[in-house]
């Protein structure tokens, strides 16, 4: 008979079943899952909300956010919270209770919300979530404003002489964007010099080209209303 009691041969047994269950995802990283779509509910987002103050009324909404990230409106406002992109009298009363060291079922209580309903107001508060320069996010807002603002004044001077300087400061303003083509594809540039640079083309494209089918698509504008392709522009890179 083996001298070892039941009780020890329970553990042994459960230990054992430990060592030789495979992992449910293998490298899989929690932290680094929710800090990737924290970036991407910025960039999606754009804006910073505050209900004590205004916001673009053409402003990206939350329901927006959730849909393009494939996840639920609560989750996407967690997202938003944790980032300071997202802030109303609910969620700065709930942060507010935890701070003075109330606990989820003293919350609750005090709101009158259920526990998935507080949690979702909160940050998330575990692991690592890039979250050490709290500035990355504050910045995006400044991005946001200053993309809008150089849209705003190219459209002011779209038939002024510096129209070209104005187009090139928006075109600047908007590296790293990420836009989609029209099959739904990702699509990213950075700016060099008088370059564009695509990540979806290992050419480039200079900044007089850019130039050329701005000016073609301005005439095609006020000739037609509209430019039907980019073919119409027959320029380098007008697609």
């Amino acid at each position: 008979m083996s001298d070892i009691g039941p009780k020890r041969q329970m553990q042994e047994c459960v230990e054992k079943a430990k060592r030789g269950r495979p992992e449910k995802k293998p490298g899989y990283d929690k932290a680094e899952v929710i800090d990737d779509l924290l970036q991407k509910a910025v960039e999606l987002f754009e804006e910073p909300f505050d209900d004590r103050q205004e916001r673009s009324e053409d402003a990206p909404s939350l329901s927006f956010v959730a849909e393009s990230l494939g996840i639920s409106k609560p989750k996407a406002r967690k997202l938003l919270i944790t980032a300071g992109y997202y802030s109303t009298a609910l969620s700065r009363q709930i942060q507010e209770l935890q701070n003075e060291g109330l606990s989820i079922s003293e919350i609750m209580e005090r709101t009158g919300l259920g526990q998935t309903s507080v949690h979702c107001y909160l940050p998330y508060s575990k692991g690592a979530y890039n979250l050490e320069n709290p500035t990355l996010y504050a910045e995006q807002g400044r991005l946001y404003r200053k993309r809008k603002c150089a849209c705003e004044e190219l459209v002011e001077h779209l038939d002024c002489a510096e129209a070209e300087q104005y187009l090139w400061e928006a075109i600047e303003a908007f590296a790293g964007y990420p836009f989609y083509t029209a099959k739904g594809l990702p699509l990213k540039y950075t700016v060099k010099g008088g370059e564009l640079f695509f990540n979806r083309k290992e050419k480039s494209i200079t900044r007089a080209t850019v130039m050329e089918a701005f000016h073609k698509a301005r005439v095609l504008q006020k000739t037609y209303g509209f430019v039907s392709g980019p073919k119409k522009l027959g320029t380098f890179g007008a697609s």
